[in-house]
């Protein structure tokens, strides 16, 4: 009988959807400031896979490099941050790698000073970290390990990959190598080389893991296409090894629950003309095949990708030159944009940072989003004095979506798509495009009967969400 009486809700809806109101294409994100400014960052160009920012829920963490590494914490949403805690128990830490996991411990990878590269964590909230363990098992002294990439699953098992030069010391040419950790950090596997001799790194790494302990490591060769390594045995061997697109340079991945998803810096010659832009490439099969690359970016020299999934969405995060207006100036700034449907497209970027309208650098971006869909990014610029690289600080913004609650189609507004959306939710099991926390109107953890009566408040009545 329900479903009867709300059927012509259900068509009136149809028309909506087919008509593309359900699926417009905008970025529906602002980034309304003000920027935090961490302080004085020394100016690193690339960390591995750009992934130096995460967190849980409102309590954010981010690195900041200074001759050592340290750590800042936020518990209200990245709007301030604590001064800052060492991370590195060595002598120097550059291009640490960060990721936090479900039961918020903050896990470290970072290089030495001494051409190595050592793991530590922190299991009381950033207050304090262990004692660095060196992970690579080398027995040449400074051959030239660095940037380090780390992922974390939700075993608690840690996987490392870095560019490691032990294979030909003192040549341009590096390997890639990988180590994984069964016991929370305390020993580390034997490394493993994951390329070979005649595939030689050359560029950017990063690596991901699923729920399934399946490894993922990107890497771009010396020259060649980008290439994604996997391991079905927790990082003890890397059997499969599939061309993922040629031109590339810095990669940046993200692993969902479905579909692995990778975005690089892309510079090749096409009719002996230079083209850079910025491209993304999804697998839905474990990585065997990945699809054609489509382009997030075509103008501008972007550069420095950085990759987060969450609620169902990939976002990123780059640097490029834009105008952020029509007509307006060009800014080197760092720009954001996601892809709601797993990557096949991804909406019009915005710009990420809210206060600097300066002609100045800005690099290094990382993006991390929790799980109500607010994006956190950080980057270093040199604002303060753009002549001087010594005094280059690290920067954070917050982008938010408008509106999130009840907007199930991502356009930004709440109207009778939604209603219709929720109305198949509620009643006939129907997902919708959004991510299912924006149903739930009365955060429960589930949408019922009660969540409906509260969007069609919502809607008819500019009845407040009674949570958000």
């Amino acid at each position: 009988m329900r479903i009867n009486v709300i059927w012509p809700l259900i068509v009136m809806g149809a028309v909506f959807l087919l008509s593309g109101g359900a699926f417009a294409q905008s970025n529906i994100y602002t980034f309304p400031g003000p920027d935090v400014d961490l302080g004085q960052s020394s100016r690193v160009r690339v960390v591995s896979g750009g992934h130096y920012i995460g967190g849980r829920g409102d309590t954010v963490y981010v690195l900041r490099q200074l001759g050592h590494t340290y750590c800042h914490k936020s518990t209200d949403g990245g709007k301030t941050f604590n001064s800052g805690v060492q991370v590195n128990s060595t002598a120097g830490a550059v291009n640490a790698s960060l990721k936090v996991d479900t039961a918020g411990i903050v896990y470290v990878a970072y290089q030495d000073e001494f051409a190595d590269i050592r793991f530590t964590k922190s299991t009381d909230g950033g207050q304090t970290f262990t004692p660095a363990i060196k992970v690579n098992d080398d027995t040449i002294p400074q051959t030239g390990q660095e940037k380090p990439a780390i992922a974390v699953n939700n075993k608690g098992q840690i996987f490392i990959a870095w560019r490691d030069q032990r294979t030909d010391p003192g040549q341009p040419h590096k390997a890639v190598f990988a180590t994984a950790s069964y016991n929370g950090g305390l020993t580390f596997t034997s490394n493993i080389q994951v390329n070979d001799s005649t595939q030689p790194m050359g560029g950017g790494i990063d690596i991901g893991v699923d729920s399934s302990c399946r490894v993922y490591v990107a890497w771009d060769p010396y020259s060649g296409p980008l290439f994604m390594s996997r391991s079905d045995d927790s990082a003890n061997t890397f059997y499969l090894r599939t061309a993922v697109s040629d031109g590339v340079l810095y990669p940046s991945i993200a692993v969902s629950t479905m579909s692995i998803g990778v975005i690089w810096e892309d510079v090749r010659i096409v009719n002996d003309i230079f083209q850079q832009t910025l491209r993304f490439s999804v697998s839905s099969d474990l990585g065997q095949m990945f699809s054609s690359s489509i382009v997030v970016d075509s103008s501008g020299q972007p550069q420095n990708p950085s990759l987060a999934w969450a609620n169902n969405i990939f976002y990123t995060a780059w640097r490029a030159t834009h105008r952020r207006t029509p007509g307006g100036p060009y800014f080197d700034h760092i720009w954001f944009s996601y892809s709601r449907d797993s990557g096949q497209t991804f909406v019009p970027f915005v710009d990420a940072i809210p206060d600097d309208t300066n002609f100045v650098v800005h690099e290094s971006p990382s993006i991390w989003v929790n799980e109500t869909e607010k994006v956190f990014v950080a980057w270093i610029d040199s604002r303060w004095d753009p002549f001087d690289q010594s005094l280059w600080h690290l920067f954070v913004s917050v982008g938010t979506p408008h509106p999130a609650k009840g907007d199930l189609n991502f356009d930004g507004i709440i109207n009778m798509v939604d209603i219709v959306l929720e109305l198949n939710t509620v009643f006939l099991g129907e997902p919708f495009p959004a991510p299912p926390h924006r149903a739930d109107g009365n955060c429960d953890g589930q949408v019922t009967p009660a969540d409906m009566v509260i969007l069609l408040n919502r809607w008819y009545r500019d009845i407040p969400f009674p949570c958000d």
